[in-house]
């Protein structure tokens, strides 16, 4: 009976101790949860879940990422304090989010400064550096850049000049603090809305005019109640994932190269991804019978002309004359 009971005790020990050994080789799970307006199955919630599996499977499970898609979190101005105050890791954002951490970033996305995707890779390319430094000093880690598009001017009738905006009625985000310029420029009175309030505004006839990229067009459903579509792009709006310093500084060094590794390579995917899907939407755009209005080389001038004013008002309060200068010269 002894023998048995000692037998007993000495399984019920061997397995404390398996079980022990097992909890502490088990590797604990971090979870960064970031936030997007992107909505389901589009072109950057795709690329974001499969950058998601590919850090699992980096991380061997010990680091994931949480995405809350289609603005579930608010707008960008709200995702942005809810990471200064530890509500949220990151964020995938537009132009808006990244000017409200810092506001040099929006250098690249001023009207007519840059004119092709080439171009907007090797300015912001030789400005990394300069990136990186002005995001971390505002507390924020730059993942990666993940462009929206092209931005053109879709209305319900022709605008060939920026005078025929004057008596059109165009959005503008609320929180944008490039195109409200552009449309005081010319004395237009935008529409301040946010992003959710688009299509029911253009439904209602409350706005008529919004400059957008091709992608976010088709698969907003504001292109269903536009009618024209300007064949010049007159800037490429930004876009990129975000997070907070002190959630990264927090990381191992191993989970930090995992995520600063898979963040580049997956937002390399999500620039080529872009730029394909946006031929495709103005295929898109096309077949649904919206007009493209084609402009002379004197209506073009018009609109470069309109850019440097713009450009040359937001001196200062986007950027220094410096920095302008060398984004500019990229255009070259």
């Amino acid at each position: 009976m002894r023998k048995y009971a000692v037998w007993m005790l000495a399984l019920a020990f061997a397995g404390l101790i398996g079980h022990g050994a097992g909890a502490a080789q088990a590797p604990a799970t971090t979870t960064l949860s970031f936030a997007t307006l992107a909505p389901p199955g589009s072109t950057w919630m795709r690329v974001y879940d499969s950058w998601t599996r590919e850090v699992r499977r980096r991380s061997n499970q010990s680091l994931t990422l949480r995405f809350y898609a289609g603005g579930v979190q608010g707008d960008e101005s709200e995702v942005i304090r809810k990471i200064r105050n530890g509500r949220l890791d990151g964020a995938g954002v537009t132009a808006v989010g990244l000017g409200q951490i810092y506001r040099p970033a929006l250098v690249f996305q001023m009207p007519g400064i840059l004119r092709s995707y080439e171009q907007l890779d090797r300015a912001r390319d030789a400005m990394q550096a300069d990136m990186d430094a002005g995001f971390g000093g505002a507390g924020f880690r730059l993942i990666g850049w993940a462009d929206v598009g092209q931005a053109r001017l879709f209305s319900t009738a022709p605008v060939r000049v920026p005078a025929d905006l004057a008596s059109r009625k165009p959005f503008a985000w609320r929180d944008d603090s490039v195109l409200p310029t552009l449309y005081q420029t010319i004395r237009s009175n935008p529409v301040r809305l946010q992003l959710p309030e688009v299509l029911g505004a253009l439904q209602t006839n409350r706005i008529d005019t919004v400059i957008t990229p091709p992608v976010p067009c088709v698969q907003l459903q504001w292109c269903s109640r536009l009618t024209h579509m300007m064949d010049t792009p007159l800037s490429i709006v930004l876009g990129g994932t975000v997070m907070s310093k002190a959630k990264w500084d927090a990381l191992t060094p191993e989970q930090q190269t995992i995520l600063r590794e898979t963040g580049a390579q997956f937002h390399a995917l999500a620039r080529r991804n872009l730029r394909n899907d946006e031929r495709t939407a103005l295929g898109t755009i096309a077949s649904r019978g919206i007009t493209a209005v084609a402009i002379t080389p004197a209506q073009r001038t018009e609109w470069e002309n309109l850019g440097t004013r713009v450009r040359q008002q937001l001196t200062g309060q986007i950027a220094d004359a410096a920095l302008i200068a060398r984004v500019s010269a990229f255009a070259r």
